[in-house]
Order: C-alpha cells, then structure tokens, then sequence
C-alpha cells in the first residue's frame, strides 16, 4: 500500500456535470470474500487500484489521504457529522449538543479536564495502578493480557472520573462492557432487542452516576477535582440543574476509558514483546523513576523519551480506531471530489499512518522517528495530518492526553519490573470489527533480574 496508496487515479460519479471539477469514472471496489475476511487489506488494496479518493458502495466512500482526512476532521460540525453511535443520549441532552460537539453546552467546560494540564494532576494515581498491574501479572507462563488490562484502565477511568469516591464505582461499566463486546456487531447500530439491552445497561450505569452525584450536591460538594466535579460546577455555573446532561455522557465516557486504552495496551505489551532491545531500552530509563510510583510526576513523565516514542510509533502501527466515518449534512466537496448529503466519507488512520508520503519505510517498526522526527518524518507527520491515532478537529478524542498518559506509564513501568516474550509467532487474533485488536492476545511475563 505505502508505494502505491494515492498515486493512482481517483474516481467518482460516473455521470457528474462539468462544475468546474475535472471529470471522474464510477468505479466501485470490486464485491469480494476479503472484505469481511481482512478489511484492512481490503481497503488497502482498493487504494493502491483506485487512489485517494474512491467508492466503496452506494454513497459510501475512501478517502485515503491525509490531506482529505484532515479537511475532512476539520470540518465536521459544519459539513460533516459524525454519524450517531450505538447509545443514543436522552432527547433533552442530544438538544443541547452544539454541532459537532460530544458535550452539551452546560458542560462543555468540562473538556478542558481532559487537557494535558489537568491529565498531569493525576500521574501519580494513574502510575499506581500501572505499577500494580505490573506486580500482578503470573510469571513463566503464557498468560491472557487483555483482561487484565481492561480492569486496569478501568480503574484508572474511574479514579480519573470521581477521584475520592471511585472505590464505590470502581468496574461499574464492567457488564455493559461485556455485553456490548459479545454483542454481533450488526445489532449494535439498528433497533434491535440486543441494542434496546445495552441501552437499558447504559441508563442503569447512568442511575449509578447520578446517586453519586445527588449525594456531592446534598453534602456541597460541588467542585471536586475530578471529571463529575468539573462537569457539575460547569452545568451550575451554566444555569442548568445537573442531571442527565452529566450522568449519560459521562457513562459514555466511563465505558470508553476502558475500551480503547486496553485494545492499545495489548498492541504496546506485544511491541515490548517482539523488541526486547528496545524494552530493554525502556527499562533503562524508567529506572530512574521514583520507587513508590505515587511520587511519580508529570515532570518524570517528561523525561521517559524513549517510551513516549515507543508510544507514538506503536499508535502509528497499530491505531486502535483504524476506520471512521464522517457523514455529509449538506452537498459539499472534499479536494476535488463532490459529496451529496447523506454521502459517507470513510476515514482510516490506518491507511495514513502506513503511507510512505507520511512516514519513510512506514511498515517497519522504529520509534527513533520520533526521537529524530527531522530524520523520518514523525513531527512532520503530526503536522500535516499524517498522524491521527486519536483523529482530528472538533471531534479529536478528548481522552487523547489521558491515554498518552496511560500508555506512557504502562510501558515504562512494565519494562522497568519484567521482561515480556511471545509463547508463540503469533499469540493473538486479530480482530478489526469495530477497532483494530490483538484479540485473545497471551503473553510470557518473567521478572527482571
């Protein structure tokens, strides 16, 4: 795909006007077995046949380069929407949400807590729960790593959600989370009895939430330091009662701290695994870290260079959400490629991050990019659109700094205590329905010397 991706020509409608746009030929990617067998596969060999721009089905289409993804990003709210998830929010709350925004008005203020300032207020609570994962894993025997990691992020989401008064809700979206990851995925976006379950597991999480809540507001507490104290004080501060406009988002929010950040754990615990001169590397350096991982600083954080670039280039590999999709609300163009309203633009990270125009030699695995990003690309690439692990423009993940974070920690703090090996060449199954896995993922654990 690197050498071949968007150096073809580009299609669209077969029966376009002249509107100042150079004309196109309609063609489809051809109907195949592979689409459901290996999609990454499939979109990338559609990009190398068709282009930057091709159709995928009927009002469904590739857009495979950077620069179209990046206008794309950048302009939903305005052009584009992203279209509507398996949860659908109480009507009161969907009302109140700006156009391309994830947060109703009356918290919107709430986002700033999701900012490197605040995320870096939290690094000490957020390293304990890495180190204490790190302690518990089984040594010398070949070992699950996904359901470990996913009760780690989760008790770093709910620390991170309701600070002093996590213990209460710690795992709370624990059974959503298993339902919804049992679920076929074709029942999860249509009115089916499976998505009216799930729905009705939200709500309840939600009613969790909201007693939590109701208590903190009976006892004054209206300005704790954490994501439901920030999000209260701003729906008071707007003039409006706090209530469903906190407790469903923030239920969304709690379910996907857990989800994404365990998918990418796996992908980063394998990179350690299949490079131990560079976990040897990360070992090293996190050393030199505090020994009680409570006194761990963002200014220690600061100095895990080697890890952070681990990070980056495993995201650019592996970018959990590796297919997205933005819907047009209106007939517009992306480049020079007309879309209708109701036209879907499919966006993949993936396809980006493992083109050469973004990164030299894209499919071989070296974090020095990013130590070096003159030398290869990587800063260029942040800049130019080239790297979107977490998407870009008005609907950029807002968990992006608090999963670097995570990551971050992780990686360091479990190269500092073992060293991690592969039971098999492949100790995984890769998964791509819904986000990019390394499904039943089992990894060997020994303690270093």
């Amino acid at each position: 795909m690197a050498k071949a991706a968007g150096r073809g020509r580009c299609f669209s409608r077969e029966n376009d006007k002249d509107d100042g746009m150079r004309p196109h030929r309609r063609v489809s990617a051809p109907e195949s077995p592979s689409r459901q067998a290996d999609r990454i596969a499939f979109l990338t060999e559609g990009t190398a046949r068709h282009g930057d721009f091709w159709r995928f089905a009927s009002h469904v289409y590739v857009a495979a380069s950077a620069e179209l993804a990046k206008e794309a990003y950048r302009r939903t709210g305005k052009d584009f929407k992203v279209p509507d998830g398996m949860f659908r929010l109480p009507d009161q709350v969907r009302r109140a949400l700006p156009a391309g925004a994830f947060l109703p008005n009356s918290i919107a203020p709430a986002r700033s807590h999701f900012g490197h300032s605040a995320v870096s207020r939290s690094v000490g609570v957020l390293a304990t729960e890495a180190a204490r994962t790190a302690d518990l894993w089984p040594t010398d025997q070949a070992v699950p790593v996904l359901p470990a990691l996913r009760r780690m992020f989760s008790r770093m989401g709910a620390h991170y959600c309701f600070g002093v008064d996590a213990a209460p809700l710690m795992h709370v979206e624990a059974a959503l989370a298993r339902a919804r990851e049992s679920a076929p995925p074709r029942t999860l976006y249509l009115p089916t009895p499976t998505r009216r379950r799930l729905q009705r597991r939200l709500g309840a999480l939600a009613g969790r939430i909201g007693a939590l809540m109701e208590e903190r507001l009976r006892q004054g507490r209206t300005a704790e330091p954490d994501l439901l104290g920030v999000m209260i004080e701003s729906s008071l501060r707007h003039g409006t009662p706090p209530g469903v406009n906190i407790t469903f988002p923030l239920a969304v929010i709690l379910l996907a701290s857990q989800e994404q950040p365990t998918r990418a754990g796996g992908w980063h615990l394998l990179g350690l695994a299949r490079h131990p001169d560079l976990a040897d590397r990360i070992a090293d350096e996190a050393a030199l870290l505090p020994d009680d991982p409570r006194k761990i600083t963002a200014a220690d954080l600061a100095r895990l260079t080697h890890a952070d670039a681990f990070v980056r280039e495993t995201l650019r590999h592996y970018p959990p959400i590796w297919l997205s999709t933005r819907l047009a609300t209106t007939s517009t163009r992306v480049g020079e490629h007309r879309l209708d309203s109701g036209d879907r633009l499919m966006l993949s990270p993936y396809l980006i991050h493992h083109d050469e125009r973004y990164h030299a030699d894209p499919e071989r695995f070296d974090p020095d990019r990013w130590l070096c990003p003159d030398a290869a690309s990587g800063g260029d690439a942040a800049a130019t659109g080239g790297y979107v692990p977490f998407g870009a423009g008005p609907r950029l993940c807002p968990g992006a700094a608090l999963a670097g974070v995570e990551l971050t920690l992780l990686v360091a703090l479990t190269a500092r205590a073992l060293r991690l090996s592969c039971p098999s060449p492949e100790p995984f199954r890769l998964t791509t329905a819904g986000a990019l896995t390394p499904s039943d993922l089992r990894l060997v654990f020994s303690h270093r010397a």
